[in-house]
C-alpha cells in the first residue's frame, strides 16, 4: 500500500509552496491571499524504491465569510484520517496562533506519525523556533519553501519514516467506481454481485451519503468496488452532507481505474446523466455504461434504449450492458466487459503503431491551413494511461482547430479499438532555433 503524506496547517503558512517544491510541480496555486487552496492536490513521489502519495489540503480556519470553510475543513480532516504521515506546517514569521494550537490538538488525537515543519526560517525573529516546542512533537525540521532551504532534507526525513515492509508495494486491486443518480440501484447491484446485504439498500433516494468500498472476487480475479452517493442536479443538492457526498463521488471517480455509470431503464438518459458522463470523460477514467432495472422493460423499449446507446455521440467508444440487480441478471456479461476494459487500461501502444495511424488519419483528412500557414505534426507517442494520452510533437500545433483535434481522437479511438478507454491529445510545439 502506498503511504499517504498530508500537508496540514492554517492558511498562508506555505503548504502549497512546500508541496510544489517536494513535487517539483506548479499544480498547487501559490499566493499571499488567504484560503486560496480550495481543493485537495495530490502528487506521487518516488525515492529509493519507495513511493508516497503527497497531499496538499486547504488551510484550516479561513475567513468567516468563506462559504468553502466547512468543505475545506472536511477535506483536511479526511486527509488526516487517510494519511499515515502528517506534515504539520507552521509559520516562524507569524509565530503561534490559537488556530495552530487547535490544529496541533486535532493532529495529536489522530495518533499518526507527525513531522512539525517550521516554514519561513529565512525571517529572523526574537523568539526563534523554540516557541513551537510547546506542541510536543518530537520530530521537527526548519525549512524555507521560498528559498528552497532544507527541502531535500525534509524529503529524506519523510521517506525515512516509511516502514521497511512498505518498500515492496503490493499490487493494488483495480478500483471500480459505481456512479449514478440517486435510486438508480448502485448499492443493489453490488449486493447482487456479492449476493449479500452488506450495504443498506433503500427506496429512499440518498441513503448512501459516503463512498463505501467492497472487495469482490470473480473468477479468480479481485476488484475493489466503490459505491458512491447518488449525484443529484446541482440546484437539488441543498444539504451540506449532500454537497460533500457529490464531491466525494467525483473524487472517487478521479481516483478509480474504471467508472461504471448506471442509468435507470425507466428514466433513461436525463440531463444529470449526461452531465455525469461528461464529467467522467473529463476526468479521463475508463467508463462502462450499465442500464439497470431492465426486468421492467418490454422488448420495444429495450430496443429504443439500445438504439440510443449505439447512435448518441455521448456514448461513442463506451461499452454498455443491460442488467437487473433485483433478479441478478446480466452480471456475468458486466464482468466480461470489466475485464476487457481493464486490460485496455493497462495496454501499451508502440510508437510505430501510433505514427502509422497518424499517417492514415492525415491521408484521410489533411490538417487545415490557419491563415497562410499549415500546422505540421512530426510524430506522436504514448504519454500516459487512463486516460491514454497521445503526445503530439510538431510546429505551430496551437493553430490546429478543435474540429481536427476531435477528428484525430475519434480516428485513434476507432483504429486502436480501446473500448471504454478515454483518449486525450497533448500537443508540444517544437521551438524554432532560428526565431531570434
Amino acid at each position: 500500500m502506498i503511504t499517504t503524506v498530508s500537508l496540514v496547517g492554517r492558511t498562508n503558512v506555505g503548504k502549497s509552496s512546500i508541496f510544489n517544491k517536494l513535487a517539483k510541480s506548479k499544480s498547487a496555486l501559490v499566493s499571499e491571499f488567504e484560503g486560496l487552496t480550495r481543493d485537495i492536490k495530490t502528487a506521487t513521489i518516488r525515492k529509493d524504491n519507495k513511493t508516497i502519495n503527497l497531499v496538499d489540503t486547504g488551510g484550516f480556519y479561513t475567513s468567516k465569510d468563506d462559504n468553502f470553510e466547512e468543505m475545506i475543513l472536511a477535506k483536511a480532516f479526511e486527509a488526516i484520517e487517510l494519511s499515515q504521515i502528517i506534515l504539520f506546517v507552521v509559520d516562524k514569521k507569524f509565530g503561534i496562533s490559537p488556530y495552530d494550537k487547535e490544529i496541533a490538538s486535532i493532529i495529536r488525537k489522530s495518533n499518526k506519525k507527525v513531522i512539525l515543519v517550521i516554514n519561513k526560517i529565512d525571517v529572523k525573529t526574537i523568539e526563534g523556533t523554540s516557541i513551537f516546542d510547546e506542541f510536543g512533537f518530537n520530530e521537527k525540521i526548519e525549512v524555507s519553501s521560498e528559498h528552497n532551504l532544507n527541502i531535500a532534507d525534509l524529503k529524506n526525513l519523510i521517506f525515512s519514516k516509511i516502514d521497511q515492509d512498505e518498500e515492496s508495494l503490493e499490487q493494488e486491486l483495480p478500483k471500480i467506481c459505481v456512479m449514478g443518480k440517486p435510486n438508480v440501484g448502485k448499492s443493489s447491484t453490488i449486493n447482487s454481485i456479492i449476493n449479500q446485504e452488506k450495504m443498506i439498500v433503500s427506496d429512499v433516494p440518498g441513503t448512501t451519503i459516503d463512498s463505501v468500498d467492497t472487495k469482490i472476487s470473480y473468477k479468480g480475479k479481485n476488484y475493489l468496488f466503490i459505491d458512491t452517493a447518488g449525484i443529484r442536479r446541482k440546484n437539488k443538492t441543498v444539504s451540506k452532507e449532500e454537497k460533500f457526498s457529490v464531491i466525494k463521488s467525483l473524487e472517487s471517480n478521479l481516483n478509480a481505474d474504471l467508472a461504471i455509470i448506471m442509468l435507470d431503464a425507466l428514466s433513461f438518459l436525463l440531463d444529470q446523466d449526461r452531465k455525469l458522463i461528461e464529467k467522467a470523460r473529463d476526468n479521463g477514467r475508463a467508463i462502462i455504461i450499465v442500464v439497470n432495472k431492465t426486468d421492467l422493460l418490454d422488448k420495444d423499449n429495450k430496443s429504443k434504449i439500445e438504439s440510443i446507446l449505439k447512435t448518441d455521440p455521448i456514448f461513442v467508444g463506451l461499452p454498455y450492458c443491460f442488467i437487473s440487480a433485483k433478479n441478478r441478471e446480466g452480471l456475468k456479461h458486466l464482468f466480461d466487459i470489466i475485464y476487457r476494459v481493464l486490460e485496455n487500461v493497462k495496454r501499451n501502444i508502440s510508437t510505430n503503431k501510433l505514427n502509422n495511424i497518424l499517417r492514415k488519419a492525415m491521408d484521410a483528412k489533411s490538417i487545415p491551413f490557419k491563415g497562410k500557414f499549415r500546422p505540421k505534426i512530426r510524430f506522436v507517442h504514448q504519454g500516459g494511461k487512463n486516460p491514454h494520452v497521445i503526445t503530439v510533437h510538431g510546429n505551430s500545433l496551437e493553430k490546429i482547430e478543435g474540429s481536427y483535434k476531435r477528428f484525430l481522437v475519434n480516428f485513434y479511438q476507432k483504429k486502436l479499438e480501446l473500448l471504454g478507454v478515454t483518449i486525450k491529445l497533448k500537443f508540444i510545439t517544437s521551438k524554432n532555433p532560428y526565431k531570434s
